[in-house]
């Protein structure tokens, strides 16, 4: 078990003249629970009951939050874990959007649920004591910035950091408006309860060329608002810009999400990963020293990877694709120490925005159009666009489309990828992808890149477990008209009910003729080979752990969507030796999640949390 402390948020570090001789050769199920997602409600599949959640090795406790303002207590002190009713509702409206143990507080980060662009607050609760257990009372509140996403205490808990998304959001009717905040750290001391707020304009500039010139990922730069606001013949009248471009700064679209303290406090490392970037904040100052692009992964035949699965096939076939790129998206970000020096882990998950009809990445067959005997085409919501060298450089826009021509390969169309300096004339650079579908490991002081897995997820992964391969389960595989369905909104009615539907006859329809129990219905992920080839594969979404192990520094990083858990020993971070690949849920090969939920066999489904812990384990969430 990767070993930790609920006391404090100590960075693993290990020297490998102490490190064992073996490493740890595969992970054993233990136990599992199935949390309520309100306390007037059992627990039901669907309904984010287990988003978040922190251990408390030293009183067997877990505390786990759910997307509708609940905080469950666990209690793992007998072999059979149990809810509690020492839990606490946050309020009407609120949700958890993060949660850790540290000292003898709970932290929470909330926010606003719908609104993303609403300051949030920091809260902290008592620690629920097993000498004299009491329901989660709250002790304080400091207000932090808008869209907050994740929170780390400090190594000492003297400090809370929390990541401020500032994601924004479309509002209003048929033509929606665009809030876009800047995006923002606050360091909150827990001793004097106030909060300092970690600007990112100085590291963003004031336009967004800087940015763009470094390699930084925009995924909407200003040029492209004025693109859809003043010269896009499809998108015009569908979404307002004006608000957006008249408040604009670059920093609006930089977005920190998962943190990582260095070993002695003094730095903040933010996962930027709409921005393929990572963030260094001098936590003295409370200033944003530096922001560091982590560029693209080229997957041609001299980008030193073994390829990967863009073809919807039924089967495992990684091919070099060449003229293609990914970010290198970090989605989760782990510190540890070997020997003195600090590393950073991150996963890359892929991760694009959508701001009503506009969305930074396309389906390719939405963006460009092979014509036969001819010279391919931009799309008609695309037809501004124009080719490089003055549109007279087709050339990668034909391997593009020998590549993913007809498909559902999702291409993004921002600052990487479309050069906006002329808003009439957009010109299409290169084919990029989000998410890098690997592990990366950094060294903190200079963020240089020292060892990437490449092809390795989707090669072991589907070496073990072909049946899940780029598969998928999710909120949308929810039941018909069962309690994931009643709550759902308008929008997520209508998903759940395409996975529920055959086509034939319908038109839109992704239901199986066999859900699991004989009926039709949501596909079990053993019927979803492939699905996410032409997005993600993979996909890891803050499901990244880093301890030590039986005297060896070892990683787990999980993906969300077809639930694997990958084992790495990185006592050696230039070379990492790959330990295992688990599934977290057998029973959906060849279940829904619904029906596997009904039956108790279901696991871990879009697992977002990996934590170590002590003796007794935690759960996935």
């Amino acid at each position: 078990m990767l070993s930790a402390s609920a006391l404090s948020f100590a960075v693993p570090s290990l020297r490998t003249s102490a490190a064992y001789a073996g490493s740890p050769s595969s992970v054993r199920f233990v136990s599992r629970t199935y949390t309520p997602f309100d306390p007037n409600e059992k627990a039901a599949y669907g309904m984010g009951a287990a988003e978040k959640f922190s251990y408390d090795p030293e009183h067997a406790y877990a505390y786990v939050a759910t997307e509708r303002g609940y905080i469950s207590v666990i209690d793992y002190s007998a072999p059979v874990a149990s809810v509690t009713s020492l839990g606490v509702s946050l309020g009407k409206g609120l949700t958890a959007r993060d949660l850790r143990l540290c000292g003898e507080s709970l932290y929470v980060v909330v926010g606003t649920i719908g609104k993303r662009t609403e300051p949030g607050a920091l809260l902290a609760f008592s620690r629920v004591t097993r000498a004299a257990p009491a329901s989660l009372a709250q002790v304080w509140e400091v207000g932090v910035g808008p869209g907050p996403d994740s929170l780390l205490p400090s190594p000492d808990c003297k400090t809370v950091a929390v990541s401020n998304q500032g994601k924004g959001q479309c509002t209003g009717g048929v033509v929606c408006q665009l809030i876009d905040p800047e995006g923002s750290v606050s360091l909150v001391d827990v001793a004097t309860r106030s909060s300092k707020t970690v600007s990112l304009g100085n590291v963003a500039g004031s336009s967004d060329s800087a940015l763009q010139a470094e390699g930084v990922h925009i995924p909407l730069p200003l040029n492209a608002m004025v693109y859809f606001d003043d010269f896009s013949n499809k998108k015009m009248d569908m979404v307002n810009f004006a608000e957006a471009r008249r408040k604009y700064t670059p920093a609006t679209m930089l977005e920190p999400e998962a943190l990582a303290w260095a070993p002695d406090g003094s730095k903040l490392f933010a996962a930027l990963q709409i921005n393929s970037a990572i963030l260094t904040v001098d936590v003295a100052t409370a200033t944003a020293e530096r922001l560091t692009p982590l560029g693209l992964q080229d997957w041609g035949a001299s980008g030193g990877t073994q390829g990967l699965d863009t073809v919807r096939d039924n089967a495992c076939q990684l091919k070099h694709v060449p003229e293609f790129s990914t970010l290198r998206s970090p989605s989760a970000i782990e510190a540890f120490e070997i020997d003195g020096e600090t590393y950073l882990m991150t996963a890359s998950g892929g991760s694009d925005l959508e701001y009503g009809e506009v969305e930074t990445a396309k389906k390719f067959k939405k963006l460009l159009v092979d014509v036969p005997g001819g010279r391919p085409e931009f799309h008609p919501n695309f037809q501004e666009l124009t080719a490089p060298g003055g549109g007279a450089d087709f050339s990668k826009i034909t391997t593009a489309v020998r590549n993913f021509g007809g498909t559902s390969m999702r291409l993004s169309i921002g600052s990487t990828a479309v050069d906006y300096s002329n808003p009439q004339e957009p010109v299409w650079t290169r084919a990029v992808g989000s998410g890098s579908r690997s592990v990366s490991i950094y060294r903190a002081s200079d963020l240089s890149l020292v060892w990437d897995s490449g092809s390795l997820l989707e090669q072991e992964g589907c070496k073990a477990f072909p049946w899940a391969h780029n598969g998928e389960q999710d909120d949308d595989y929810a039941l018909m008209y069962g309690v994931a369905y009643s709550h759902a909104s308008a929008g997520g009615k209508k998903d759940i009910a395409e996975k529920n539907t055959l086509s034939p006859p319908a038109l839109d329809g992704d239901a199986c003729h066999d859900r699991g129990d004989g009926k039709p219905g949501p596909c079990p992920l053993g019927k979803t080979v492939d699905e996410r080839s032409w997005k993600d594969g993979p996909g890891i979404q803050q499901g990244l752990a880093v301890g030590v192990a039986c005297g060896r520094m070892v990683a787990v990083a999980v993906t969300s969507a077809n639930s694997l858990a990958f084992g790495f020993d990185v006592t050696d971070p230039t070379q990492p030796a790959f330990l295992f690949v688990h599934h977290l849920s057998p029973a959906s090969k060849d279940k829904s999640p619904g029906v596997a939920f009904k039956e108790q066999t279901l696991g871990d489904i879009g697992a977002r949390a990996a934590p170590a812990a002590s003796r007794p384990p935690p759960p996935t969430a």
